[in-house]
């Protein structure tokens, strides 16, 4: 990721911060620039899982943040990150030949999910929660949860309820409980 740094610098992005991986809790190393006046972007690098990941933020306003989200599929790919396309995001996850592959491919899925539901998301999500790898399990939690998508709550309390790894079904319980909580109350 020492291409985007300099390419961050190069077209005159302000390094804002850098944070170190905290394995233990499975937080990233995470960098962070501003684009413009109250708008960051933040590269998020998971070196066990070759996996990297960019948000952009801003204090502005959802409006500022989503017009630096459709930066042209070049410009990512001048700053050095692979861009995927929805068919290869999913594709990855069925072509994936160990649970390690398979984890990283249901997490890139998952960052890469659309806003709303898709099917062969839902498919994908539904087959890790049942497959035989516990790393496969846990991924697909994490999949779901950067999905975002809270009508997945009922299959992680299912989740939680039987799985039978108990840090899964822990995982599972705070997943929903986040979940449901993004859920907006019926009136």
């Amino acid at each position: 990721m020492e291409q985007f740094a300099a390419n961050a610098a190069e077209v005159g992005w302000s390094f804002a911060a850098e944070l170190p991986a905290e394995p233990s809790t499975g937080t990233p190393w995470r960098s962070a620039w501003q684009l413009a006046a109250g708008v960051f972007v933040a590269l998020y690098q998971f070196p066990e899982r070759q996996l990297a990941y960019l948000a952009v933020w801003s204090m502005l306003g959802r409006e500022a943040a989503v017009h630096f989200l459709e930066l042209p599929r070049v410009s990512l790919e001048f700053s050095g990150l692979d861009v995927w396309t929805d068919e290869e995001l999913i594709g990855a996850v069925s072509a994936a030949s160990d649970p390690g592959e398979h984890a990283t491919a249901l997490i890139r899925a998952g960052l890469g999910a659309p806003g709303e539901i898709a099917e062969p998301w839902v498919a994908a999500f539904f087959a890790a929660v049942e497959h035989h790898s516990e790393e496969v399990r846990a991924a697909g939690i994490e999949a779901i949860m950067h999905a975002g998508w809270p009508r997945f709550a009922e299959l992680l309390r299912a989740m939680a309820k039987r799985d039978p790894s108990r840090s899964i079904r822990k995982l599972a319980k705070r997943s929903a409980s986040i979940l449901e909580a993004r859920t907006p109350s019926a009136l």
